[in-house]
C-alpha cells in the first residue's frame, strides 16, 4: 500500500479527541433523558426497557466507529453531526417533560383554596376609594371558621372595624338601596346575586377585593384508577375573574363515571338549576349551582352523592375562562349546532350560528355551551352543548398533530385555570395504561331532567327563583345507569 492510501486511512487526532468528547457528552444526554422518562411515569416498563436498550445500542454502536483507529475521516464527520441532531432532540425532549412535570406538580392535588371577598357600596354612595371608607364600620357574615384571616387581610388595606350579620342575602340586598351601608361580601355570594336579578350590577360598586389564601387538605381517595372504576365532578364556575375562589356558582355540573376495566365512560349532566336538598340542610331545597356559593366544592359534591346515591372521590373546578384559552390553543373547534335556525348568543352578542358546523374561537365556544334562550328545551339543550364542547376539546387535544404544534399553548392555557384532587400519580397511571393497551373508549352520555317551576329557595327563602323540579324517573335512570358502568367485572 502507498503512503498516501495510509494518509487516508489516518484520522485527524483533533478530530478524533473532539469526537470522543463528543460521544461522551451524548451518553450524559441519554442517561439524562432516561431519567426524565423515568420520573414522568408514563411508559410502561417493556416500552421503557426497550428505550433503553435502544440508547445502549447506539451508544455503542457510536462508541466502536469512534474509538476505531481505521474509521474514515468523513465518517467520523457523519457521526458528529448525527450526535449534534440527536442531542439537539433529546434537549427538546427533556424540556418538555420537564415542563409536563412541573404543570402536574403545579396543577394537580389541590393543596391551598382562594377566598375572594369584595367590598361592595351603592352605586351612588359618597365612597369612591378606600380612603373613603377609612375608620368606617363594614358588615359581613361569618362564612369560614376562622375569620381573623379575612379580617387581617381586609384591615392590611384600610383601617375598619368588622360588624358581623347573620344572613348575606339580606346584606346585598340593603346595600342596593342604603347609601351608607358597606358590605364584605363573598365573591360566590354577589356573583349569585347578580345572576338572580339582572339589574343588581348596575345598583352597587366594588370598590375593591381581597384575597385569603388557606392550605387545603385534601383526602387520599385511596383509588387504584387504572384497575377500580370512579366518578369524577366536573364543575364549571361562573366567576368574573381569572382565579378560581374556593367558593363560587356551579354553572356546569357533570359526572364522568369511569371504569378501566371495562372502557366505559358515562357522562351525566346536571341542569344547574336542579331544585335540590343541599347537603345537611333542612326546609327550602335549592339551585344546584347556589351550593358551591354556600359551601364550596365540597357541598356540591354531598349534594350530588345525596341525589345520585353515589360515592365521588374525584373532583376538576375549571373557570370559565378556561374554555376560551383552551379552544384558542388549539386552534378553533368546529361546533355542530343542531337546530334547524340560526341565532346569536344571549351571553355574548358577537357569536352567531348556523345549522350545522360552525369553525369558532374559544370566545364563542364559551358563549356556546352557556347558551339556553335559543332553545326551547333551555338548560337541557344547554347541558348537551357543554358536552358536546367537551368532546370536542378532548378528541382535539389527544391527536397528536395538536399536541406537537400546540404543545406550549395547551399547557400554558390551562395553567393556573383549573383545581383538582387528581394526583400526578392517578394521571401518569391512567396514560401509562393507555399507553400499554392502547384500548378504544366507549363514552355514553344521559342526562337527568326536570320541570320548571318558580320557587323560594335555601339561600333566597323570600323570593321566588326559577328552579328546575327533579323528573325523579330521569334520576334513578341515571342511578342505574351510574351502577351498570362501575359494575367490576368477575376476573
Amino acid at each position: 500500500m502507498t503512503k498516501k492510501g495510509k494518509k487516508q486511512k489516518m484520522t485527524n487526532p483533533l478530530l478524533r479527541k473532539f469526537s470522543l468528547g463528543l460521544w461522551i457528552v451524548s451518553i450524559l444526554f441519554m442517561i439524562i433523558l432516561g431519567y426524565f422518562i423515568y420520573s414522568a411515569n408514563i411508559l410502561p416498563v417493556k416500552y421503557f426497557l426497550a428505550i433503553v436498550i435502544l440508547f445502549v445500542v447506539l451508544m455503542a454502536i457510536h462508541g466502536i466507529f469512534i474509538l476505531n483507529k481505521k474509521t474514515r475521516t468523513w465518517f467520523l464527520i457523519l457521526l458528529n453531526i448525527l450526535a449534534f441532531v440527536f442531542m439537539a432532540v433529546e434537549a427538546f425532549a427533556i424540556l418538555k417533560i420537564n415542563d409536563t412535570l412541573t404543570f402536574l406538580r403545579e396543577n394537580l392535588g389541590a393543596h391551598f383554596e382562594t377566598n375572594v371577598y369584595n367590598i361592595v357600596v351603592n352605586k351612588d354612595s359618597q365612597y369612591a376609594s378606600l380612603e373613603d371608607i377609612k375608620t368606617k364600620e363594614i358588615k359581613t357574615v361569618k362564612d369560614m371558621e376562622d375569620m381573623t384571616l379575612v379580617e387581617s387581610a381586609l384591615k392590611r388595606k384600610v383601617e375598619v372595624s368588622i360588624l358581623y350579620e347573620e344572613n348575606i342575602v339580606d346584606l346585598l340586598l340593603e346595600v342596593s338601596n342604603n347609601k351608607e351601608l358597606i358590605i364584605l361580601v363573598n365573591s360566590g355570594n354577589y356573583d349569585a346575586m347578580i345572576q338572580n336579578d339582572e339589574d343588581y350590577e348596575g345598583k352597587v360598586r366594588i370598590l375593591d377585593t381581597i384575597e385569603v389564601v388557606t392550605e387545603k387538605e385534601e383526602m387520599d381517595a385511596n383509588i387504584d384508577v387504572t384497575k377500580e372504576p370512579f366518578v369524577v365532578y366536573l364543575s364549571g364556575i361562573d366567576t368574573r375573574s381569572n382565579s378560581l375562589p374556593s367558593r363560587s356558582l356551579s354553572d356546569v355540573n357533570i359526572l364522568l363515571a369511569v371504569n378501566p376495566k371495562t372502557k366505559n365512560i358515562l357522562m351525566i349532566h346536571i341542569p344547574r338549576d336542579y331544585y335540590v336538598q343541599l347537603h345537611g340542610t333542612t326546609g327550602n331545597k335549592d339551585k344546584l349551582t347556589h351550593s358551591g356559593t354556600i359551601g364550596g366544592i365540597e357541598l356540591s359534591m354531598s349534594t350530588i352523592e345525596d341525589l345520585l346515591e353515589i360515592e365521588i372521590p374525584y373532583y376538576i373546578r375549571v373557570n370559565f375562562n378556561a374554555v376560551v384559552n383552551l379552544v384558542d390553543a388549539i386552534g378553533g373547534i368546529n361546533i355542530n349546532s343542531d337546530v334547524n335556525y340560526s341565532f346569536t348568543c344571549w351571553t355574548d352578542r358577537s357569536c352567531t350560528f348556523n345549522p350545522g358546523l360552525n369553525y369558532v374561537g374559544g370566545k364563542c365556544a364559551l358563549a356556546f355551551a352557556r347558551e339556553r334562550h335559543a332553545y326551547d328545551s333551555g338548560d337541557r339543550h344547554r347541558g348537551e352543548n357543554q358536552e358536546q364542547v367537551i368532546e370536542l376539546i378532548i378528541n382535539k387535544i389527544t391527536s397528536s398533530s395538536t399536541l406537537i404544534t400546540n404543545y406550549n399553548n395547551i399547557l400554558n392555557a390551562l395553567d393556573g385555570t383549573f383545581e383538582t384532587n387528581l394526583t400526578t400519580e392517578d394521571i401518569t397511571n391512567l396514560v401509562k395504561m393507555q399507553i400499554d393497551d392502547m384500548a378504544s373508549w366507549h363514552i355514553n352520555s344521559v342526562n337527568v331532567d326536570g320541570t320548571g317551576a318558580y320557587l323560594p329557595t335555601y339561600s333566597y327563602p323570600n323570593q321566588n327563583l326559577y328552579v328546575m323540579n327533579p323528573n325523579m324517573e330521569s334520576v334513578h335512570t341515571a342511578i342505574a345507569k351510574l351502577n351498570d358502568v362501575l359494575e367490576t367485572p368477575n376476573e
